[in-house]
């Protein structure tokens, strides 16, 4: 073990892997705090560049990225009690009351301290898991490995979403897109319809990229707010002034890093728990902190303290945070099976550079579980360091304006998607990913199911065939294993269902005492929160449901059996949970269309938004209920009072960037919101036109400027600013393309020759 564990840092020795750690560590540090665009959004861009560098490389971009962003990420939470990611939440009970006590360096220095102790405990447990990864496939055959992935597919594809309908709607997505292509079984081809492109399958890249980047960047447009003020689905995020960092910043951040080492066992105890819930796919991701958390509650003799701002109500959450995703490398590399959306880009990343996990992993690649441990531990460290030190500054770019960021992603996720197959074909894949992944994400589908399905797809129909080939018949239910593993799929699905109709009878039961025009104003608002869009949601679940209908019909009629067996797996899920959900979309538009107000569209107001003071408790009261972290409704305005240089403006240092009007969040999607992001996806399409015509030299530097003068009238008053600002991102994503294009020896040819 010590050979291999120190052959894995040896492997880290050399300049490229060295600069290659330090950079991503940077990145995954800034993008960190700016909720939305850290983990899968940032996972996703990158994705598209590892063809192009090293195995080590690699490993570095993704584990560093996503190891150096969780100390950054509760930046957000402790000053502006705003997580930046949903990992976040727990630490806005204890992290902000003592932020808005003057002692917001003792909050961060905590927080960094726990969050670096508690993944270094998580890669010390993971070292010892390491020996057995091996003797783990052993205990799986076929018939458990597809319960295994239908238990990951339901653990993680119902996070996020408020219907398990919709999670197998997205799972059945996710399997049917992974079908296109040839058949690994039989080498036949399917849904190719005599096109090259499609040959090789639907691209990763493009398909993350237009699930989560565009999307994102789509919806921040529509909202044009504040980063800090929008969620993954477009939502406000109710957001207080932020703490003040106080006078003597930097001793209280030494003092909260000593404060934790005299929490020893809270913090150990953290990253235990944290490792071990990272074990089982889909819960750790979100689950391990709360989890964390309530166990140091229980074992405190302070417990009546927690939630006003005690120690060790930051590091109980902060120390499983890096932890937990520690473990989960434990079932991805032993069993191929991903415990979210970041670990399945993961894993589709070590398969684009030949890496095959599961059977016999630590046999074919003897050091390469030791240098991820290496990778996560130097990431976590420095990323914590550095977001000690920069954290004063880190936390001013939550302020910069959502729109300001849409063109620099935008440019990156085309060019991105280019580069990882060097053809056009694959920004046209992008452009539909896109279209799709705004309407999932606007109408709450989950998109962890629709990417895990997509990445364990091939490996679902091979252990489904391998099933049916050694155990005929029903023959497979004798294996007790095999049982149990089933009861657990069924047992997750039953305990979702049951979730989400507890919290119906809470909402209907919320009503009581209501009567006459009260009672039917509050139905009213109920039916707009939970179908804000019905003529949207109408359309979409006809149009999967007749989509997956016919790709299944098409499938059977067509292919051989063993050929079919994917594409009709994925058509069924899918058209089932379509149709499952089609009476009550086309109820809900039908219930529009005979209520829907005459004028400007309503915007449902919160007649009881909490305190800043209360907002944690109430937050802790929710989570303890089993309900989660509260959402707060849709066209609540609260004033940001954010400052930060704006010098564009040519306004002083200590200027702020001008207040922007509020753009309300149309609850039927008439005006507002939903109308800007369909001027936002047309800036998109144009932008795609632009390279196909002019190539990318020419069309990212014309696209930054046109979107400079003409979207961004309502952040830059004056023509000065947006003409500075244009052409600063015009001469950054140039020059970001050139150098690109150099280092990987591609070029693009225009249809239209200007030199």
């Amino acid at each position: 073990m010590l050979t291999h564990l120190f052959k894995g840092l040896q492997l880290l020795g050399n300049t490229d892997a060295i600069t290659y750690l330090l950079v991503s560590s940077l990145v995954g540090m800034i993008t960190g705090i700016l909720p939305g665009l850290g983990g899968p959004v940032l996972l996703s861009i990158v994705l598209a560049f590892i063809y192009h560098v090293s195995l080590t490389g690699a490993l570095c971009i993704f584990l560093a990225i996503h190891a150096a962003s969780f100390f950054t990420s509760s930046i957000t939470a402790i000053l502006l009690n705003t997580p930046s990611h949903a990992e976040s939440f727990a630490v806005t009970f204890d992290g902000f009351p003592m932020a808005q006590r003057g002692e917001a360096g003792r909050a961060l220095g905590i927080s960094a301290a726990s969050t670096c102790i508690g993944g270094l405990v998580g890669c010390v447990v993971l070292v010892g898991f390491i020996q057995v990864l091996n003797n783990i496939p052993n205990l799986f055959h076929p018939p458990e490995y597809v319960a295994l992935i239908l238990i990951a597919l339901l653990l993680v594809g119902t996070l996020g979403t408020d219907a398990v309908s919709k999670a197998l709607v997205s799972m059945g997505l996710g399997i049917l897109i992974a079908s296109i292509g040839q058949d690994p079984l039989t080498g036949a081809f399917r849904y190719t319809f005599n096109s090259l492109g499609l040959y090789g399958g639907v691209s990763l890249v493009a398909l993350a990229l237009g699930l989560f980047a565009i999307p994102q960047m789509l919806l921040l447009f529509g909202v044009a707010e504040r980063v800090a003020r929008q969620d993954m689905t477009g939502r406000d995020i109710g957001k207080v002034d932020p703490a003040e960092l106080g006078d003597h910043f930097a001793r209280q951040v030494v003092g909260g890093v000593l404060e934790t080492f005299r929490h020893w066992v809270v913090c150990l105890r953290a990253g235990l728990v944290g490792v071990l819930t990272g074990l089982v796919p889909g819960i750790g991701a979100f689950a391990a902190n709360f989890m964390s958390y309530g166990i140091a509650q229980q074992f405190s003799k302070r417990r009546e303290l927690f939630g006003t701002g005690i120690p060790e109500g930051i590091i109980a959450p902060e120390g499983s945070s890096l932890a937990k995703e520690a473990g989960g490398l434990v079932p991805l590399l032993a069993l191929g099976i991903p415990g979210g959306v970041g670990s399945a880009l993961f894993l589709a990343a070590l398969a684009i550079k030949g890496i095959h996990v599961g059977y016999n992993f630590n046999v074919t690649y003897p050091n390469l579980a030791y240098e991820m441990v290496w990778i996560i531990a130097i990431g976590g460290v420095v990323g914590t360091l550095i977001g000690v030190i920069a954290a004063p500054w880190l936390a001013r770019v939550t302020k910069i304006p959502g729109p300001c960021l849409v063109p620099c992603i935008m440019a990156l996720s085309v060019v991105g998607a280019y580069v990882a197959a060097t053809s056009f074909f694959v920004v046209m894949e992008l452009l539909v990913f896109s279209l799709l992944g705004l309407v999932l994400r606007r109408l709450r589908y989950a998109i962890a199911a629709l990417v895990i399905g997509l990445v364990l797809g091939t490996v679902l129909e091979t252990n489904i065939y391998q099933t049916h080939a050694i155990y005929p018949g029903w023959t497979f239910l004798a294996r007790p294993f095999t049982d149990i593993l089933a009861a657990l799929a069924i047992g997750v699905l039953l305990l979702k269902i049951t979730q989400q109709r507890r919290d119906a009878r809470a909402a209907r039961k919320a009503l009581e005492g209501l009567e006459g025009e009260e009672l039917e104003a509050a139905i009213e608002a109920q039916e707009r929160l939970r179908r804000p869009y019905p003529l949207l949601a109408a359309v979409t679940s006809t149009s999967i449901f007749a989509i997956a209908t016919a790709a299944v019909v098409y499938a059977v009629l067509n292919y051989s059996f063993i050929t079919a067996i994917m594409p009709s797996l994925g058509g069924g899920f899918a058209a089932i949970g379509a149709l499952s959900r089609l009476p009550g979309d086309v109820g809900g538009y039908l219930h529009y269309r005979r209520h829907r107000p005459h004028g400007p569209a309503p915007v449902v107001v919160a007649a009881d938004v909490p305190s800043p003071v209360e907002a944690p408790e109430r937050e802790r009261e929710l989570v303890l209920a089993g309900r989660g972290p509260s959402e707060p409704p849709l066209g609540v305005d609260i004033p940001d009072g954010l400052d930060i240089i704006d010098a564009m403006q040519g306004n002083p240092v200590s200027a702020s960037w001008p207040a922007l009007p509020a753009i309300q969040d149309k609850s039927w999607g008439r005006h507002g919101q939903y109308t800007r992001e369909v001027v936002a996806f047309g800036w998109f399409v144009a932008l795609i036109l632009f390279a196909y015509l002019f190539g990318f030299y020419v069309a990212l530097p014309l696209f930054c400027m046109l979107y400079a003068l003409t979207a961004l009238r309502r952040v830059f008053s004056s023509m000065r600013g947006r003409i500075i600002f244009g052409v600063i991102t015009a001469a950054v994503t140039w020059g970001m393309v050139v150098a690109m294009f150099n280092v990987i020896h591609i070029t693009f040819t225009p249809m239209i020759h200007l030199y």
